[in-house]
């Protein structure tokens, strides 16, 4: 049977293979509206930044904040559809999974604003098809994904303590007034940001990659197992599902990598890592620039300065630097439905599992967690009860087939322990 794994977080790659949209060549200055600076309060959620955007001068959407893909992306075509809005050509994209077709139409001129920013009109991908229902995996409404190029020209600094984010004209920024910032150099690709890093494996061999800064994952790491000879599995990992991208989910094994280095002075020990095999007949020329991603969880203990137009990047760690990278002990993945996203059931099962061994089934749903009912909490929340200390235990009610039942979990970390 196969193995599924709840992901550590939902995963949106960003990596399309698309046809340019033409004619879309404004550059992100007039974002600002002839202000040196503009800040942007946004949410952060299960990994994501969130933002919102006013939708055709009507609509109050909510995008993620992806600096690993390039356009801006509607999920939901309906949307548009209600709209009226005309569609110029259709298109197929090549998924996060590297292997599933998928299609979408090019809409042009489509308005859309940001908080505190000047309304501005770009061409947008819209898909044919939601494949990726990210309501129901992260429990926040999410509409689409707002990409590099739409920050084209611009110096962007996330705070994540503060939830802020800031865009300044290059012209104005001073990168002298960044005290306590360690300056990077970095590679600007199809508008994405790379940055040069070494890993080192279990063989203890050092190995240089070149990855995407990806604001648009909430997976720590991710490595192209075969973007590289020396990129294997570590001897302890767990094979199934990273998450969710476009085109559907995505199969691949997680694991702990030995160490990650950002520079000499930031490096992080026994990181918890995804490891997505690469299909042997796709192309190399779409993956050999890079060897994976660096995500939110790493990103988000730093507060992050990308300046798009001298290709540098800043970094100063913040309170949670240090922190340990949490991810399940259950062996759970949880979805979330209803009007308010706060009915949860079971959608898979790791096998050999904490969840497994307690008796909890796919499809069940859950009632109760610890003493609050279930829809006292949101996914976020009880996802990270689920990512608590090994052997804590968890007191559940479930319901299956109308019956509901009591059972428990003992939390246990599968990367380092058999049951």
């Amino acid at each position: 049977m196969k193995k599924l794994f709840k992901p550590l977080f939902i995963f949106w790659a960003g990596f399309l293979c698309l046809v340019p949209v033409a004619n879309a060549q404004v550059l992100g200055l007039e974002l600002l509206d002839k202000k040196d600076e503009v800040k942007i309060d946004f949410k952060y959620a299960q990994g994501f930044i969130l933002v919102d955007v006013k939708f055709n001068n009507s609509l109050p959407l909510t995008f993620i904040l992806d600096t690993g893909a390039e356009h801006v992306i509607l999920f939901n075509k309906t949307i548009t559809d209600i709209l009226g809005i005309q569609y110029e050509k259709r298109i197929s994209l090549v998924g996060s999974d590297l292997e599933k077709e998928v299609f979408a139409f090019i809409a042009r001129n489509i308005t859309l604003t940001l908080e505190e920013c000047k309304t501005v009109k770009r061409d947008i991908i819209v898909l044919e098809e939601d494949f990726l229902h990210l309501e129901e995996i992260t429990g926040e409404a999410i509409h689409g994904i707002v990409g590099s190029r739409f920050f084209r020209g611009l110096v962007m600094e996330i705070n994540y303590r503060k939830k802020k984010l800031k865009l300044i004209n290059s012209e104005k920024f001073d990168s002298t007034k960044q005290k306590n910032y360690t300056k990077i150099p970095i590679e600007i690709t199809g508008h994405k940001p790379y940055i040069n890093c070494s890993l080192l494996n279990d063989k203890n061999e050092k190995i240089d990659v070149n990855l995407l800064i990806d604001t648009g994952s909430a997976l720590p790491f991710l490595l192209f197992m075969e973007s590289h000879p020396s990129l294997v599995l570590p001897k302890t990992f767990i094979k199934g599902n990273l998450g969710k991208g476009l085109g559907g989910d995505l199969e691949g094994y997680l694991s702990k990598l030995k160490e990650l280095s950002i520079t000499d002075e930031f490096k992080f020990t026994n990181i918890v890592t995804s490891f997505q095999p690469v299909p042997e007949n796709f192309s190399e020329e779409v993956y050999r620039n890079r060897n994976g991603l660096i995500g939110n969880p790493i990103l988000s203990r730093f507060d992050v300065t990308i300046d798009f137009v001298r290709n540098n990047l800043y970094l100063k760690p913040n309170k949670k630097y240090n922190r340990k990278f949490e991810y399940d002990k259950s062996g759970l993945t949880i979805y979330a439905f209803g009007a308010n996203l706060d009915n949860f059931f079971v959608k898979d099962i790791l096998e050999n599992s904490p969840a497994s061994e307690a008796g909890i089934q796919k499809g069940d749903m859950i009632k109760k967690v610890g003493f609050w009912p279930a829809h006292f909490y949101t996914l976020g929340a009880i996802t990270r009860k689920f990512q608590k200390n090994e052997g804590k235990k968890i007191k559940m009610v479930l319901e299956r087939n109308g019956h509901r039942y009591k059972t428990h979990i003992i939390l246990r970390d599968m990367l380092n322990s058999k049951p």
